[in-house]
């Protein structure tokens, strides 16, 4: 281990103010007085400092090699100088062995906070951009879903792309989505006590094959968020959206119609202004209710 060698007194310059002969103490003189200025006894300053009466008795008197290693002497400064309020490296440059550091300072490469706000901006800027993606993002899914109400050819086609649709969407429902695959459905009309007879207003046309078709109007009130995609007998798809809260949706088409409505239970649904009771649809677990409605 690296002793310090030397007992003889290092003078330390430019450490403190005033005349010529202050500026020339040694690295002991100067923290013996600090201690003095400080008001504080050899016994004070071990138990601040948790070093030996000793230990620091050597440090005032310059003899270092009284003291341990060149490391352990440094940490000792340090830590006197901590307690009296000085600045340490002065010190610790002046200690024997000692190579003071050269900073050498070039003006051209002097740090600036010029890097650190150039980065916030940076930040800023990428935020802005992701920002900008996720809004097209939810501009083009508007855009496409307005776009899709023309009638799907392959009805099975036509529910992957519905169940998907509602997967992908942020919303709510999402954890209605996963259960519609294990949701009942009615395969063909709806229980007796459901059923509504068709209203003097409705429309009745006659096809070639003397079967009736009747047009009739659906009603739906929605409390709560909620997905609806409806059909008419043709498959034809008259509509199939998110309905905000407070929103009704009224249509009209050819019976029976094919529902699938999320957040069923805050959804009321008339048929030809008649309400249809929709618990006996709507899957416990999913919130999701699929019913035929002649």
């Amino acid at each position: 281990m690296e002793q310090l060698q030397e007992n003889k007194p290092v003078d330390v310059v430019d450490e403190l103010p005033g005349d010529s002969t202050a500026q020339r103490l040694s690295v002991g003189q100067l923290l013996r007085g600090g201690r003095e200025r400080a008001g504080l006894s050899v016994e004070e300053v071990v138990g601040k400092i948790k070093l030996a009466s000793r230990q620091i008795e050597a440090l005032e008197a310059d003899d270092f090699q009284s003291l341990p290693e060149t490391a352990f002497v440094r940490g000792f400064v340090r830590s006197y100088a901590k307690l009296l309020e000085m600045d340490a490296q002065p010190l610790l440059d002046a200690l024997p062995g000692a190579k003071p550091a050269q900073v050498k300072v070039d003006p051209l490469h002097v740090e600036a906070p010029f890097p650190t706000a150039w980065t916030k901006r940076q930040q800023s800027f990428n935020l802005l951009i992701a920002a900008f993606l996720v809004v097209l993002a939810i501009a083009g899914f508007a855009v496409w879903q307005a776009n899709t109400t023309e009638p799907v050819a392959d009805e099975q086609q036509a529910q992957t792309v519905a169940d998907e649709a509602l997967v992908e969407m942020s919303l709510p429902l999402s954890e209605q989505v996963e259960m519609l695959e294990g949701s009942v459905v009615p395969e063909s009309g709806v229980p007796d006590a459901v059923a509504v007879a068709q209203s003097p207003e409705a429309a009745a046309v006659r096809t070639p094959a003397g079967v009736t078709q009747s047009v009739a109007a659906l009603h739906l009130v929605f409390d709560k968020e909620s997905w609806a995609e409806i059909k008419d007998r043709s498959g034809k798809m008259l509509s199939r959206q998110v309905n905000l809260p407070g929103s009704e949706l009224r249509l009209e088409g050819l019976a029976p119609f094919e529902l699938v409505i999320g957040h069923a239970t805050a959804v009321r649904l008339y048929l030809r202004d008649k309400p249809v009771d929709l618990s006996s649809y709507i899957n416990a677990s999913s919130d999701v209710a699929r019913l035929t409605l002649e």
